[in-house]
């Protein structure tokens, strides 16, 4: 039995306050003693999926944005909710609320049709390819919380690619600091890093955009942190392009991406 309409309108009108509740983990002794229970490697995994065309890869390799595609061919159902949880609660005026997340995986069937409609595979990348052309960066995202929200009961069968803005993103607002536990199952995609070349102006534009507060500008630019995630937004809002995304060629980043993936989780 899939969830009922009221109970997402309840969601819906409690889904603020997640923000208060994040800076109320925040706090060193909360986030010690009860971040790890809330999200640890047993129900959350996440990974963002840089895109745009400051990404360098090795010949013969996929870019990111086809590893995205591969996941949705790989999916036995799709499913494109008519809108994002994130954005229509906050009343975003950036980005379009219309674009939700993409559900992925036998799960689908559990999904109240209320939500939003089954979809075929190529509209399913007509979706991802939408939200990236808006400049939504791609979240895939296997969380049990998420299973619990969508109605699915087998949380070993699905998988979902939400599509985060800056401004509204329940992962990327109010992350800087913590929840240490949250930030730490964000997992960069194998093999990649940022780099910084050029003449760097100093404007702080990637420092302030980074929502993990993982950039501090050096005396050459822009210095990277080991918890920075590679999600790749540093890159695109750049003036000067400076910052570009690279893939290590001695790293297997699909096999190891759809590696991890399989260990949790089936989608065909």
């Amino acid at each position: 039995m899939s969830r009922s309409v009221a109970f997402y309108k309840v969601v819906e009108k409690l889904w603020p306050i997640g923000g208060p509740l994040k800076s109320i983990v925040r706090i060193p002794f909360v986030d010690k003693y009860l971040g790890t229970r809330l999200v640890n490697e047993r129900n959350t995994d996440c990974t963002w999926i840089p895109v745009g065309e400051d990404i360098e890869v090795p010949p013969e390799s996929a870019l990111p944005m086809q590893l995205l595609f591969e996941l949705v061919d790989r999916a036995s159902l799709c499913f494109i909710a008519d809108s994002c949880l994130c954005r229509s609660t906050a009343g975003c005026s950036n980005f379009p609320a219309e674009i939700g997340c993409l559900v992925l995986g036998e799960g689908v069937r559990d999904i109240n049709p209320w939500l939003g409609k089954p979809a075929s595979k190529e509209e399913g990348k007509e979706h991802a390819t939408l939200a990236i052309n808006h400049g939504l960066l791609p979240l895939v995202l296997h969380a049990s919380f998420d299973a619990f929200l969508f109605g699915i009961k087998e949380y070993r069968r699905m998988l979902v690619v939400c599509f985060c803005c800056d401004c509204c993103c329940t992962v990327r607002v109010n992350m800087r600091g913590g929840p240490v536990a949250y930030r730490n199952r964000i997992l960069r995609l194998p093999g990649l890093s940022m780099v910084a070349g050029g003449d760097c102006s100093g404007c702080g534009q990637c420092a302030r955009t980074c929502c993990l507060g993982a950039i501090e500008l050096g005396d050459e630019g822009p210095e990277f942190s080991d918890f920075c995630k590679c999600c790749g937004r540093c890159a695109i809002v750049c003036p000067r392009g400076n910052i570009r995304v690279e893939c290590d060629p001695a790293v297997d980043t699909r096999g190891e991406l759809f590696r991890r993936l399989e260990a949790r989780t089936s989608i065909g």
